[in-house]
């Protein structure tokens, strides 16, 4: 499903130097077939001319791929788009494009001059390095915007491992602190092989799985683990992850791990468990207690008075997680009143 990112397909892009050399290569590669009764002059006029425009053709060639190629940003889902501002800055990659885009007109502007230059010369020797020196301020121009480059590289090279999700499929969103049990149970839900160790932020990415009911899908979304502070003061991983839930999500699944082996306190949990329902108060919000096999018996029981709704579950051994995926299947409708059997990876 990664064709869904709109930003997967991106062709590569050259940097500056890569260009220019290029560009020299298939220009030098041009040899001008011309009679032998017209003047050294007038052969030298058509094999630099042929020269010049073919290496201006190429270097062009490669810009408009570059800016081209790139999605509109004002026309991609807001998931993609807060990502991109996110990861990238937005006001950056644009600056970046137009940059790039600008050169054309200066590239063309300076092959024209040279052009009329050559045309004019009655000095082959004169006309070869008008030829020279075109292609060396075009190069100037492209090392001048070689920045602009390096960036949508970066973007590309960024943007294009962003998971492929679609906004017309229900979604699924699992949230919580790190290492609470969220990979495993997308893992164990859906056809998502997320990295699963026992060690905070393994996830880096949001990642994608997906679950067949009948003939309908349903996304199931692993959201990196997002901390109790405030917004300002998150990371770009824990910002991707309330992307994911701002745009994406049809139910959240908020997990708890009261046991506290995560590393972070029950009272941190539950702080960002309320935040979750101030910032999403339209979004069905069901609380899971993983980890419950390893949480002392006093200790969950002080857990389920705080949040007497919240259902139990070890995503590791299976126990409780068709419960939860019922659950949270039947509260965005796909499922009918009868039993529901779902089989990991189905």
């Amino acid at each position: 499903m990664s064709w869904l990112n709109p930003f997967a397909r991106l062709p590569t892009v050259m940097r500056a130097e890569e260009i220019i050399k290029f560009a020299h290569s298939r220009s030098v590669r041009v040899s001008m077939k011309s009679s032998m009764r017209l003047s050294k002059l007038k052969r030298t006029q058509i094999r630099e001319i042929a020269r010049l425009k073919e290496f201006t053709r190429q270097v062009k060639s490669k810009l408009r791929l570059a800016v081209e190629s790139f999605p509109s940003l004002d026309r991609i889902h807001p998931f993609y788009y807060e990502l991109a501002d996110i990861l990238i800055g937005l006001d950056r990659l644009r600056q970046a494009l137009g940059s790039v885009y600008n050169c054309i007109p200066l590239i063309d502007s300076i092959t024209k001059k040279h052009i009329e230059a050559m045309k004019l010369s009655d000095d082959y020797q004169q006309i070869r390095r008008s030829r020279s020196a075109a292609k060396g301020r075009i190069a100037s121009v492209l090392r001048a915007t070689a920045p602009n480059l390096d960036l949508i590289i970066e973007a590309k090279k960024t943007l294009s491992k962003l998971p492929g999700v679609s906004s017309d499929v229900p979604t699924i969103v699992c949230s919580g602190f790190p290492n609470v049990g969220k990979s495993t149970f997308v893992r164990a839900v859906s056809t998502a092989e997320p990295e699963i160790a026992y060690y905070p932020f393994t996830t880096k990415n949001v990642i994608v799985g997906h679950l067949d009911i009948d003939d309908r899908r349903v996304q199931v979304i692993d959201t990196p683990g997002i901390l109790d502070r405030p917004m300002s003061e998150r990371n770009e991983i824990e910002r991707s992850a309330i992307a994911a839930l701002k745009y994406l999500a049809h139910v959240i699944v908020y997990m708890f791990d009261p046991s506290e082996a995560c590393g972070w306190s029950f009272d941190q949990q539950m702080n960002l468990y309320r935040e979750v329902q101030r910032m999403f108060p339209l979004n069905p919000l069901f609380a899971v207690f993983n980890k419950v096999d390893i949480t002392p018996p006093d200790r969950l029981s002080a857990a389920r008075e705080r949040v007497p709704e919240a259902m139990l579950m070890v995503a590791s051994e299976g126990r409780g997680v068709t419960e939860v995926i019922e659950a949270a299947l039947e509260e965005i409708e796909l499922v009918s009143d009868t039993d529901i059997v779902t089989e990991a990876g189905s």
